[in-house]
């Protein structure tokens, strides 16, 4: 089954960089279903997203990034106010308060399977805000 997965993944790929989204749009589903793991789906679903920008979907693939992203435990709130963003804000600044430049540097680098999809998928969200 991870051979089928594969090569719908890598054809999914070739559409994207062909930029035959409406044959991209239409096999998408099908890996979704048989993949056996939310982890087999976390590329398929990034080529979703990226199909869905390219099409000019901006909403729908915010909508999709913030489903991912649920799944991978990283809860985005749908109404920010100013209190939310103001107490987000000071809990950056307090964590990064004092740190100097090097010592950012020297953190350990990211290895989480789930931490970096869910960077992705946030970068994702941010570039189609953006847009």
């Amino acid at each position: 089954m991870h051979s089928f997965i594969f090569l719908l993944d890598a054809l999914q790929e070739a559409l994207f960089v062909t930029g035959d989204f409406s044959r991209l749009s239409s096999i998408i589903e099908q890996p979704l279903i048989f993949a056996r793991s939310f982890e087999d789906k976390l590329n398929i679903y990034n080529n979703l997203v990226r199909s869905l920008s390219a099409s000019g979907k901006f909403e729908e693939g915010i909508a999709n990034c913030v489903a991912v992203l649920a799944q991978l435990g990283e809860v985005v709130p749908t109404n920010i106010t100013v209190d939310i963003y103001r107490d987000e804000v000071t809990s950056i600044k307090r964590l990064l308060h004092g740190k100097s430049r090097h010592e950012l540097l020297s953190l350990p680098i990211m290895v989480d399977v789930h931490k970096l999809a869910a960077m992705q998928f946030l970068n994702h969200a941010l570039s189609l805000a953006y847009v």
